[in-house]
């Protein structure tokens, strides 16, 4: 494995695999940051694919049609044909759900640009360019289509502003850098920060707001070495729930919801308890996976979970908290 030293270098290695066929891909259940940073991104190479290991989110796929993006399908397949692979917002295999295998056997070069941790991987075709400085992938991004003379369209600023938005907390893990990337893209995007607030939020109608309220003033909660933890059903959306749950004060979040065929989990850490206690959600919602039969994957502090088997959902919840208490706990 090669580390890229900044963004120069790692601009220069894209531009000498420009022409090649090139998949782009991110993380299981991919989220605005990924989906926005791939989306840009491809438009670079000569001849590119999008794909997903699984699904992407809500969010990432409201974003894509209200910038007039609509029309852009992400695909669940893996292109056998590609000679280049370029893994966003994610910086290992395991995360990318049924493309791990693939991943792995991939005979081309593999590049991984992460804002996370590092990380290693034992292979000679993988290089890697992961940066805590920066604080979001579309942050990376942006600083990438500068220096590869990229034109950057006013849908294309959308994406990388609700990217930035979205995986900095909200701003909360924002940089010098940070502000001076979203003033210049305000400008390329014509638009106020207000107006993308505006784009990046979805208006649930008063029912629906109503159940948001109601499931978290359902919901269970306990307190363990002094960390709030919050759980329980969703009526609408088990995201919208968790996230809820953090603002108004929890350090750990998990919600499900429920329709026909599966349960959908969605779980959430405060700020850098990541860091601090050494919890990553992403892998810790894909190792609990197998009890519903489904996959899971996602960041350090926000990721979720899908299956079938929905009977299983006390024990997912009650293996979730043993997880995150061992941590805690530095068992």
């Amino acid at each position: 494995m090669r580390r890229f030293n900044d963004t120069k270098e790692l601009a220069g290695f894209l531009q000498e695999n420009r022409d090649k066929k090139t998949l782009l891909t991110f993380h299981s259940i991919g989220d605005t940051d990924a989906v926005s940073s791939a989306v840009v991104l491809s438009k670079y190479f000569a001849s590119s694919q999008i794909a997903t290991p699984d699904i992407i989110t809500s969010n990432a796929d409201r974003i894509l049609y209200k910038v007039g993006l609509g029309d852009i399908k992400i695909p669940s397949s893996f292109y056998n044909e590609a000679e280049t692979l370029i893994l966003l917002d994610a910086n290992n295999f395991e995360e990318c759900g049924q493309f791990e295998e693939k991943m792995t056997q991939f005979k081309g070069e593999i590049v991984i640009i992460d804002h996370h941790l590092p990380t290693a991987i034992d292979k000679e075709n993988v290089y890697v360019f992961d940066n805590e400085d920066y604080c979001a992938t579309a942050s990376i991004v942006y600083e990438l289509t500068e220096l590869l003379g990229m034109e950057i369209s006013v849908s294309d600023a959308k994406l990388l502003l609700a990217g930035i938005i979205s995986d900095s907390a909200e701003l909360r893990n924002s940089t010098p850098k940070t502000f001076m990337q979203i003033g210049t893209l305000l400008q390329t995007a014509k638009c106020s920060y207000y107006e993308i607030r505006k784009l990046m939020s979805h208006e649930e109608s008063a029912e629906a707001r109503s159940w948001a309220i109601r499931d978290l003033l359902g919901a269970d909660i306990f307190i363990r070495e002094g960390l709030l933890f919050v759980s329980g059903k969703a009526h609408a959306h088990a995201n919208l729930s968790a996230d809820n749950a953090i603002r108004l004060g929890a350090d750990i979040a998990i919600f499900y919801s429920e329709n026909e065929n599966e349960v959908s989990f969605s779980a959430r850490l405060n700020t850098d308890l990541d860091k601090k206690y050494n919890i990553h959600l992403g892998r810790v919602m894909r190792g609990l996976a197998p009890i519903i039969k489904g996959t899971g994957g996602g960041h350090p502090s926000a990721a979720g979970a899908y299956g079938p088997l929905k009977l299983a959902t006390e024990e997912f919840l009650s293996r979730f908290f043993e997880e995150c208490i061992s941590k805690v706990e530095g068992k």
